[in-house]
């Protein structure tokens, strides 16, 4: 299966040993490096965490396997049908969708990097449970924590991602404080109603006056994730989920330019 994104051009630096077999795992990219609002209004000082998934569902290839600590499992006699591990993906990234969410995370911290206000940035990391990988910090010091996150494997615990959030938001003296929860949308962590205790988290933050953002993120095909939108449409603080499992380049942008202006401007 090509690439979701392919280029237009040649390489100006090609491979001495290019591959004569197409990946069977796209690699989907953000299609811009930078965005800018469209929005007039003053923005005020904010400060975001990023609550960023890597559990098992990421890369597992539908087969359920946690991928804990990203081993590459062959499925069968051609390497290109292992899981987890994808065959030309970093070793801290593990599999192509996490390299996307990497990525995605990357353009979003540097669209709302170039703003001329006051901001700070937290990095959680998520899977069976959540820990606080950097705290409040610079764009630049941001960029380099994401670059440098390695794959986990795991369950998809979002209530303790909210939860992990908010104590590394309350050092902070802007008033405008927001989660973005970069998920595939699986739910696994607690086991006795999942849903309830992200619910639960989500009313908790929202009703300390943080901002809530769902940003859903294709998991390992051939698994799908509709059924996750109901979920994280109600915790979302406007009942909505930015959607960037499209495969369509122009639906990718739009999604991006969107999440940005609702981000600032609402």
């Amino acid at each position: 299966m090509p690439s979701k994104h392919p280029s237009t051009s040649p390489s100006k630096n090609p491979s001495a040993n290019p591959s004569t077999v197409p990946t069977s795992k796209p690699t989907f990219s953000p299609t811009n490096t930078s965005l800018k609002p469209t929005c007039s209004a003053d923005q005020e000082p904010f400060s975001l965490c990023l609550a960023i998934n890597m559990s098992g569902s990421l890369c597992n290839s539908y087969t359920g396997d946690l991928c804990i600590g990203c081993p590459q499992i062959i499925a069968s006699s051609d390497v290109q049908e292992s899981f987890c591990r994808d065959v030309g993906v970093s070793w801290r990234s593990c599999c192509s969708n996490f390299a996307y969410v990497k990525e995605l995370a990357t353009l979003i911290v540097n669209s709302l990097g170039d703003l001329p206000v006051d901001k700070s940035f937290s990095v959680v990391q998520f899977a069976s449970d959540a820990r606080v990988v950097s705290g409040l910090s610079s764009t630049a010091q941001t960029l380099s924590t994401i670059r440098q996150l390695t794959y986990s494997g795991g369950l998809d615990n979002h209530a303790d991602a909210i939860q992990t959030c908010e104590q590394s938001l309350s050092s902070s003296f802007n008033e405008k404080k927001m989660i973005m929860l970069i998920t595939d949308g699986e739910t696994g962590v607690p086991a006795s109603v999942p849903e309830g205790a992200t619910e639960s988290a989500a009313t908790s933050a929202k009703n300390k006056g943080t901002i809530i953002f769902p940003v859903l993120v294709p998991p390992d095909a051939p698994d799908t994730n509709e059924g996750s939108i109901p979920l994280l449409s109600r915790i979302s603080s406007s009942g909505k989920v930015f959607d960037f499992t499209d495969d369509d380049v122009s639906s990718d942008l739009q999604s991006q330019e969107e999440l940005l202006n609702h981000v600032l401007c609402s």
